[in-house]
């Protein structure tokens, strides 16, 4: 209790501060303005998959959109600190119709502080292996389960390289100065992030018209997410390291049943998570540069009754690239994650054994023009359900949760 109301007095009083800063600034030097952006993407997507012993050769092909429209909103006071904002309107009509809204407060020497539904600043610091396929990728998405249609038995279908179930709620972020700390030049060196959610939702009306429930079974609850990235450079090496901790609480748990499986998630001490990643880019020279990463994440899952409640995921790609986002620039690349985690618990009853996900990807990218981009790839996902079908667990038979699929994608996005 005293560590958690420390972090949240700490944090109160530093919000206070930047917003008093900008407060005491009467004059705008740029008035505020809105600007448009967002991209735009189609993707004809194909596979085979097999969704268990008895669903197998489903092929299917189709016609995919993800698309987003920002609305950004910036001005600057006389004083040199920047004020703004950014709402994103998911291009398609989506059940979370509007992506993030926050706020923003910025100076370069002293820091940032975003206030609002925004990703935590541990998923905005991220380095990690490179993308092979746009929008693919083992860091954002989450390994593409939802485009290529994974069947819902993969339980391990989690963010791969970020935080799980942390991002887009209404939280706090602070960022230390832009021009970072003992870096060699300007732009290299140490920056840190913290980040706090109270509640885990993001609406107005999805938190209680602004106050959320504390009796949400299941949902995550004041969040504490600590990062730090350093960047620098050794010759034609340029060197990114991330680390980021997050600790969260789980609601209304305490008061589950075993038959339910709600009482299964509750630990007094709450839940958390680390995770490291780097990403290192060897610039060949004439604007071509090889790029290579990868991660390592670990979370309490908050599903075990007794032993192990953990998840493990490892990433890792290469790609290069004949001359950076510049037109006429062609890209290649392969990328990697597996993961495993602890079974836990079916609908309360304590089982063991590991659930492994693994996930592989090869892909190309021409750059047509700025801001236009081709690409084209192939995959392979497959999971492995630690319970075999046919086992009783609770008297119940378990379904064949097992399945595998090979994949290709092609398409373009529009950057605007």
């Amino acid at each position: 209790m005293k560590y958690s109301l420390f972090l949240q007095t700490a944090l109160v009083a530093a919000t206070g501060l930047a917003i008093a800063g900008t407060a005491n600034a009467q004059t705008k030097e740029v008035p505020i303005g809105v600007t448009v952006g967002g991209y735009l993407s189609q993707v004809y997507k194909l596979q085979d998959r097999d969704d268990s012993a008895t669903q197998r050769d489903r092929g299917s092909q189709a016609l995919a959109s993800d698309s987003e429209i920002w609305f950004s909103i910036r001005g600057v006071l006389d004083n040199g600190t920047v004020v703004g904002g950014r709402v994103e309107l998911e291009g398609q009509t989506e059940s979370d119709q509007i992506d993030e809204t926050y706020i923003f407060a910025e100076r370069r020497d002293i820091g940032r502080l975003e206030l609002g539904s925004t990703d935590r600043a541990s998923s905005k610091m991220v380095y990690a292996a490179p993308t092979a396929i746009p929008g693919y990728g083992t860091v954002d998405p989450t390994g593409s389960i939802s485009i290529t249609n994974a069947p819902g038995g993969a339980r391990t279908s989690g963010n791969l390289t970020k935080f799980s179930g942390i991002d887009d709620n209404n939280g706090i972020n602070l960022y230390t100065s832009a021009d970072r700390y003992f870096g060699s030049k300007v732009g290299k060196g140490l920056q840190l992030g913290f980040s706090y959610t109270p509640d885990g939702c993001q609406d107005f009306s999805g938190c209680g018209g602004g106050f959320g429930s504390t009796v949400d079974a299941g949902q995550i609850s004041k969040v504490y997410t600590g990062a730090a990235n350093y960047l620098e450079s050794f010759g034609p090496v340029d060197v990114a390291v991330f680390g980021a901790y997050y600790r969260f609480s789980v609601e209304a748990n305490s008061a589950g049943s075993l038959s339910t499986g709600s009482a299964t998630v509750f630990k007094g001490n709450g839940l958390d998570g680390w995770a490291g990643g780097t990403t290192l880019t060897y610039n060949i020279g004439d604007g071509s540069s090889v790029q290579l990463g990868g991660a390592y994440k670990r979370e309490e899952m908050g599903v075990t009754i007794s032993g192990d409640d953990k998840r493990q995921v490892y990433t890792a790609g290469v790609r290069y690239l004949t001359n950076g986002s510049n037109p006429g620039s062609i890209g290649v690349g392969v990328d990697y994650a597996n993961t495993k985690a602890d079974q836990g618990n079916i609908a309360g009853n304590a089982v063991g054994g590991e659930d492994e996900y693994t996930w592989y990807s090869a892909g190309v990218t021409y750059q047509v023009a700025k801001g236009v981009l081709t690409f084209a790839g192939i995959g392979r996902y497959e999971y492995e359900d630690a319970i075999a079908a046919g086992t009783l667990v609770g008297g119940t038979a378990q379904a064949d949760n097992d399945s595998k699929s090979t994949f290709g994608v092609v398409g373009m996005r529009l950057d605007f």
